[in-house]
């Protein structure tokens, strides 16, 4: 899966969100994901929640915070670092992150922190 290509399925402005996790090493050829994990503003989330994504019950259930779950993807509205007990911000996430192919993507330095 081209999670690049993909992520731009989500229809949402290129400053709404940034793709993270394992979909950071399968774009950097380290190894393959068969999801797309994203941080995405607030206003974007509720945005997919209103077009019909699911809340995932089970993960808001262990982990106290909401997920939206659609097809290959996993959105959240931050990203944390459970080692720092930090809930890092889309803005955060933004103002750090790279382009590639017109997405933003999260350093992967940032992702061996977590």
């Amino acid at each position: 899966m081209n999670h690049l290509k993909k992520a731009k399925e989500l229809d949402l402005r290129k400053d709404q969100f940034v793709l993270v996790g394992g979909s950071i090493l399968d774009i950097h050829g380290i190894r393959k994901s068969d999801d797309i994990d994203v941080v995405v503003s607030v206003a974007a989330f509720e945005e997919l929640h209103a077009r019909g994504w699911e809340i995932d019950v089970e993960f808001q259930q262990k982990w106290g915070r909401k997920r939206l779950v659609h097809d290959a993807f996993e959105v959240y509205t931050d990203l944390y670092y459970k080692a720092y007990d930090y809930y890092m911000p889309l803005e955060v996430l933004r103002s750090v992150a790279h382009e590639k192919e017109d997405v933003f993507v999260q350093p992967l330095g940032l992702l061996l922190l977590g």
